[in-house]
């Protein structure tokens, strides 16, 4: 095979033409405030926190690989005469090590904020890079900003490391100097792939970090933003607002952008998927907007005032079908509260009973299906509706229960809160 060299100017269109892939990697690389996606799949647990992937995410890795491996790509470029499949190897290898790197990066931001008291129970991988999921939002200024800066960091770290080592593997060659001057043998060399390899992913990690660095929300530097702007203006509210409507200008640009690509320089995938990406910024710059609308609408807002106490109860000996048949059809009911000696033993959803076959409906009793109490965050009556709002936002469950001295005195349903916030804003309440 020719040996090609490769220019410092051929480098750089390298990275262009990945730029792209790279921007949807680390478009959303940071923690909100989200339910486990449908759809995703445990693969690991570090640290206590469940790893996941979503389906989407096996897309975005073909692409990432399929850019790789081509021909034309950054690793080519990088390491010229290799063949196919040394370079799909090559591409594999960098692949799943860049997107282990996103898994670091929000560990980074996990360990903060459980630092914090934020608990964090599962970070997932998906279509546009990787999100961190807290059960609840930063209680003060100062943990936003460390929370939400220990990201870009480490990818600045995990940059660094990787062209440290480039430079150490390739020092016979002028280090990552002589790795771009095309100085590469012709033939496959473990060390040279090495050198590429850490090239590569000390080269995307800095751009992760400065990406996510862009001062809109959701994007780290959107929250360090508002955590600046909050902490100097002691409103979260407005912090918020002014952070988010940052993010929604980032997208606008994005979009721009988005339509130079496809106008000035033909390459309408790269502008298709950084439309895409500005859309999915300014959808969640707007969320955040509502969510802080509601925030302040129901700030003084008490438990007691929405929970139901007409309850719907059963025995843990019951079964399933006299469930189904008696409560869930018969009074429309999203949640039954299982009873025990007078104690509150656990909730039974339609999401629950699902898991268990219909044909052992008759003979399961309904302890099996049901939610224990112990797994359940149940509220008080004095509990802020805002606190409720958190906890229902963190789980898929309908309803939450209210406990008061170990006895259940009503449910909150999540479509009872739901309806109040819309009453509030179809009253023009603020």
């Amino acid at each position: 095979m020719v040996h090609a060299s490769t220019t410092p100017r051929s480098v750089c269109v390298g990275f262009s033409t990945a730029w792209s892939i790279i921007a949807a990697s680390a478009g959303t690389v940071g923690s909100t405030l989200v339910v486990v996606m449908p759809g995703s799949i445990l693969v690991a647990r570090l640290l206590g926190i469940d790893i996941r992937i979503h389906l989407s995410w096996f897309l975005v890795f073909a692409i990432v690989l399929l850019s790789l491996a081509d021909q034309r790509g950054i690793l080519a470029q990088l390491g010229p005469g290799w063949t196919q499949r040394e370079l799909v190897v090559a591409a594999a290898v960098a692949s799943l090590l860049f997107f282990a790197s996103v898994v670091v990066h929000e560990l980074a931001h996990a360990t903060v904020a459980r630092a914090f008291r934020m608990p964090v129970s599962s970070i997932t991988l998906f279509l546009l890079g990787g999100v961190a999921n807290l059960a609840k939002e930063p209680p003060r200024a100062a943990a936003e900003f460390l929370m939400a800066i220990a990201g870009p960091l480490t990818s600045l770290a995990i940059g660094a490391a990787g062209l440290g080592i480039c430079q150490i593997v390739f020092a016979p060659e002028g280090g990552c100097g002589g790795l771009l001057d095309g100085r590469v043998s012709a033939t496959f060399a473990a060390a040279d792939a090495v050198a590429v390899v850490a090239a590569y992913l000390g080269v995307v990690n800095v751009l992760l970090a400065v990406f996510n660095m862009i001062p809109g929300f959701p994007l780290d530097g959107g929250r360090v933003l508002r955590s600046v702007v909050w902490g100097w203006l002691r409103d979260r509210s407005r912090a918020t607002h002014i952070a988010a409507r940052g993010g929604q200008l980032v997208a606008g640009l994005l979009l721009l952008l988005a339509a130079w690509r496809a106008i000035g320089r033909d390459d309408t995938f790269g502008a298709l998927w950084m439309g895409f990406i500005a859309y999915f910024l300014y959808t969640a710059a707007s969320q955040a907007i509502d969510q802080e609308r509601v925030a302040a609408a129901v700030a003084g807002v008490r438990v007691a005032s929405l929970m139901s106490t007409q309850l719907t109860a059963v025995a843990p000996t019951a079964t399933i079908a006299q469930v189904v048949d008696e409560h869930i059809l018969a009074r429309n009911a999203r949640a039954v509260a299982v009873i025990d000696g007078g104690r509150f033993a656990g909730l039974v959803t339609v999401a629950g009973l699902r898991k268990v076959a219909q044909r052992e409906w008759r003979d399961t009793p309904v302890e099996r299906a049901m939610t224990p109490a112990r797994e359940l965050e149940a509220l008080t009556p004095g509990s802020r509706l805002i606190t409720a709002i958190e906890r229902l936002g963190a789980s898929d469950i309908p309803a939450l229960p209210v406990v008061e001295d170990g006895v259940l005195v009503g449910l909150l349903e999540r479509d009872a809160v739901a309806s109040y916030v819309r009453m509030r804003e179809m009253l023009g309440l603020r």
